[in-house]
């Protein structure tokens, strides 16, 4: 059975209603309902019940959707996660990456910012996931397989990073910067660090209320901000130079701004290459598999072959 037949059949549409449901249910129970919620609940309710057309979509849009949920959930597991780490990375990075002067490239930046930059990384840090979902649009307007296949490994690298986070929870840079590497203080707010300089540069308030629903401070390593544009630019890789310039040259310029505003580390940066490539190839061997022609062995007869 194909993905787009798969997510035509009643199963699968129920399975999609009675999740959806059930999350509105939650939010709500745990006094965390907004109008975010009912609208995503409701967009995926409308597409599966909607019509065959719209149905199209619902295998692709299905994980974007869960992978919503998984990020704005996070806090209700938080208990869940190891000690948390402060120093380590800090330490580490300044062993493996040292800037000028003996520290490491996030404080390294931390006191050389200028307008240009701080112009050009807030734009490639509030860019980053409309790359994503605009790049998925593309495809699905093409009815191109990429937008299934990029739409679970979405899902697939977020949910890699938010056990990571409980594995190993550790602090960014900028709050080492604020509160020093001791024992971890978890009544610390979440912060937009550098970005709050690209808020104040064009008098809006966008990194400001974006960090302030963050439901984990510390979830550092890896950075997601980084595995995005790269996963993107390994699913438009095979379309030519044009595409890999650009996509490239993107996903380069987040996992500078990642190291530049204080929100991760060199480490952090490598860690969401890697899981980006781990998310990609392990979406396209499912895939592969998946769509794999079937061989049927038939028994062996007096003057017959076994070929099917």
């Amino acid at each position: 059975m194909t993905s787009r037949s798969l997510a035509k059949t009643p199963a699968f549409i129920w399975l999609v209603t009675l999740l959806g449901v059930g999350h509105l249910m939650l939010v709500t129970a745990t006094g965390r309902l907004r109008w975010e919620h009912v609208a995503a609940d409701a967009a995926l309710l409308g597409v599966a019940w909607a019509g065959p057309r719209t149905r199209r979509f619902l295998f692709g849009g299905f994980p974007l959707w869960l992978t919503g949920m998984l990020l704005d959930s996070q806090a209700l597991w938080l208990f869940l996660r190891g000690p948390i780490h402060t120093g380590d990375l800090w330490v580490w990075e300044t062993q493996w990456f040292p800037a000028p002067g003996g520290v490491n490239w996030p404080q390294w930046w931390s006191t050389r910012s200028n307008v240009v930059l701080d112009l050009l990384c807030g734009f490639a840090y509030a860019a980053y996931l409309y790359e994503v979902f605009l790049m998925a649009i593309f495809f699905f307007v093409k009815k191109d397989a990429r937008f299934e296949k990029l739409c679970w490994a979405f899902l697939v690298v977020n949910a890699m990073g938010v056990v990571t986070y409980l594995l190993y929870p550790a602090a960014p840079p900028w709050y080492i910067l604020a509160y020093g590497p001791g024992p971890a203080d978890l009544a610390a707010l979440p912060s937009p660090a550098g970005t709050a300089r690209f808020d104040a540069l064009l008098g809006i308030s966008y990194f400001a209320g974006f960090y302030a629903r963050n439901p984990n401070v510390f979830g550092a390593m890896p950075s997601l901000h980084a595995a995005y544009p790269f996963m993107v630019m390994l699913f438009v890789w095979r379309d030519g130079l044009k595409w890999r310039v650009a996509t490239g040259a993107f996903a380069l310029l987040v996992a500078f701004s990642a190291v530049y505003l204080t929100h991760h580390y060199v480490l952090d940066v490598l860690a969401g290459l890697a899981f980006a490539l781990a998310a990609f190839l392990a979406v396209e061997l499912a895939f592969s598999r998946k769509s794999a022609p079937m061989t049927v062995s038939m028994p062996l007869t007096p003057g017959g072959d076994t070929r099917a």
